[in-house]
């Protein structure tokens, strides 16, 4: 991640703030003695863990998914050839962000409220929505950062239908009253009845034609990185993603002999290198080499 300049210290510290928010725990110490608690490591251990996590995505995200490409024609050859698979009904895709009211008086309402329109202002002004869901949602779908997937008009309530199915992709709904609590919606995407054109449906074709490539192409980067990476896989262990051709047999430093040379075998090898064949110049003390002799340093 270094090497291609990639950095997540932000994505780290966002997430982080989250959970410290969530948590309602101010005070710095108290935070990170929570955080061991909570996930049984150090609170550098897990900050570590989760810049790992945000690095590796990022990593095969620009070095494999950002190289992975189908040329345009190829597409709308797969389009024209499989419009069947892309008539639609009348559906829309949803995250969602639930804050709980249940078991709370007048006044945990009330601050359930605020939060949930504190969290609405943050979306709509930009903040990864999904991110979002996966530090302050109190419902199941937390685990899925938010994603409820597709729903027709017939499966939600007729008032939340009227403001979801008229409005225009990547739309973050104000929180809206449910008998649970307040429940905020973004629109991920929109199906409209009927034959979707080739420009709504490109980037799906395009994931779909990339897909089955991915894990190989993920595979075949690692395995280059593996090449060009120092690694010993001690006894009793198998390498189960060894490179072709790339050794990992473990060699124990305390079985290794020293090795001895002096100086005056140091200067005999470099004589021995110099080139015996090297003549002057007529006229001048210049040396160089006969014709068919390579010279080196």
């Amino acid at each position: 991640g270094k090497e291609v300049g990639i950095n997540v210290e932000t994505d780290v510290s966002k997430y982080l703030a989250e959970i410290q928010k969530q948590s309602g725990i101010a005070d710095p110490d108290k935070f990170q003695q929570y955080i061991r608690e909570q996930s049984g490591q150090t609170f550098e251990d897990f900050k570590n863990e989760w810049r790992n996590n945000y690095l590796k995505q990022r990593v095969i995200r620009q070095e494999v998914g950002g190289r992975l490409t189908v040329p345009r024609a190829e597409l709308e050859k797969y389009y024209n050839e499989n419009k069947q698979k892309y008539m639609r009904d009348d559906r829309v895709f949803l995250r969602e962000i639930v804050i709980s009211t249940e078991g709370k008086d007048e006044a945990g309402v009330a601050a359930a409220e605020k939060k949930a329109r504190d969290l609405a202002a943050r979306a709509k002004k930009g903040e990864k929505f999904h991110e979002l869901a996966r530090a302050n949602s109190e419902s199941a779908t937390r685990e899925q950062w938010g994603e409820l997937g597709g729903v027709t008009r017939e499966q939600v309530d007729s008032k939340i239908a009227e403001i979801i199915f008229n409005a225009d992709r990547n739309f973050v709904t104000d929180p809206i009253r449910v008998p649970a609590g307040f429940v905020i919606l973004k629109v991920e995407e929109r199906h409209k009845a009927g034959l979707a054109s080739f420009e709504e449906v490109e980037q799906e074709i395009m994931n779909e034609m990339i897909q089955p490539k991915f894990p190989t192409e993920v595979r075949e980067y690692l395995t280059k990185l593996r090449q060009e990476s120092f690694l010993e896989i001690k006894p009793g262990y198998t390498d189960s993603a060894a490179a072709p051709g790339k050794s990992t047999a473990w060699t124990d430093p305390a079985q290794l002999k020293p090795e001895t040379v002096t100086k005056e075998e140091v200067l005999q090898q470099t004589r021995s290198r110099r080139l015996l064949w090297m003549i002057p110049i007529p006229g001048t003390s210049t040396p160089v080499a006969k014709p068919g002799t390579s010279v080196s340093k």
